[in-house]
């Protein structure tokens, strides 16, 4: 640029009136204005890069905000599912402790009541058999008695209402013994049953719900690592573009001073001549 620069320089001196100086302006912002557009791009370039990346720390940001969202949701159902184990737990061991309570004694109390009633049933009878065979053995010796036979009618009714009474005491206690007592330990049974089966669903649920909680946090913390690396990338970028505008700044400036130079060095020379 040394070589040519001054002949122009010279040319332009050599035509020059007393605004020599006013034109010598215009001929250095001639050569300088051409590159203004490229330096309108570059500023350009840096407001983009700006604006991609404040876009993509907000981006970072909102992602790291995702993260500590999914993590809060995951430790929240973890904590439910933990709790929901804990319930069918202790759901389990009263369905448990009822059946062995009935097992070892509510089912002996029921039995020894029925027992006992059968006994008093049977009481019933041998003391209203043993009525009647009195009254028979005093009318025996008293053909003559007034009302014999409706108070020997009252006692064999007494009989007969004693053995009813014992034959459905018995059949009673067969049907508590044979029918509802087994059906009440099947019911215990099931309920215990249904319990261990409530446990193994809470526990699987749990697992489930881990699993699920360990795959959200992790894509978020992937999604988290891709955001951060796209604002680092727009960050490099961003510098990159400011270092590349302030270069040309510094070029353009450099040029300029020195064709200010070459101007004033060849202004002086023509009018020394």
């Amino acid at each position: 640029m040394k070589l040519w620069l001054p002949c122009l320089l010279l040319a332009l001196t050599a035509c020059q009136t007393s605004g020599g100086a006013e034109e010598s302006t215009l001929a250095v912002d001639a050569l300088v204005g051409p590159k203004r557009v490229s330096m309108e791009k570059l500023r350009k370039r840096v407001s983009a890069a700006d604006e991609a990346h404040a876009m993509a720390t907000l981006e970072f940001r909102m992602k790291v905000s995702e993260r500590e969202l999914a993590e809060m949701e995951a430790a929240a159902n973890s904590a439910d599912a933990a709790e929901a184990i804990r319930s069918a737990r202790v759901a389990l061991g009263a369905a448990k402790a009822a059946r062995r309570r009935f097992d070892d004694m509510e089912r002996a109390v029921e039995i020894g009541e029925t027992e006992l009633s059968v006994a008093r049933a049977q009481e019933g009878l041998r003391k209203a058999e043993t009525d009647l065979l009195g009254i028979l053995e005093i009318f025996e010796e008293e053909s003559e008695a007034r009302a014999k036979d409706e108070i020997i009618r009252r006692n064999e009714v007494a009989v007969a209402t004693a053995k009813a009474r014992l034959e459905q005491t018995e059949l009673q206690q067969v049907m508590v013994v044979e029918n509802e007592l087994p059906a009440r330990m099947e019911k215990l049974s099931e309920a215990v049953r249904a319990a261990e089966a409530k446990v193994a669903s809470a526990e699987a649920k749990a697992a489930r719900v881990a699993l699920r909680g360990e795959i959200e946090v992790g894509k978020a913390k992937a999604a988290e690592r891709e955001a951060k690396e796209a604002a680092r990338k727009t960050e490099k970028e961003r510098a990159q573009a400011r270092e590349r505008m302030k270069a040309e700044r510094d070029r353009r400036a450099a040029r300029k001073a020195e064709a200010e130079a070459d101007a004033a060095a060849s202004e002086e020379s023509g009018v020394s001549e």
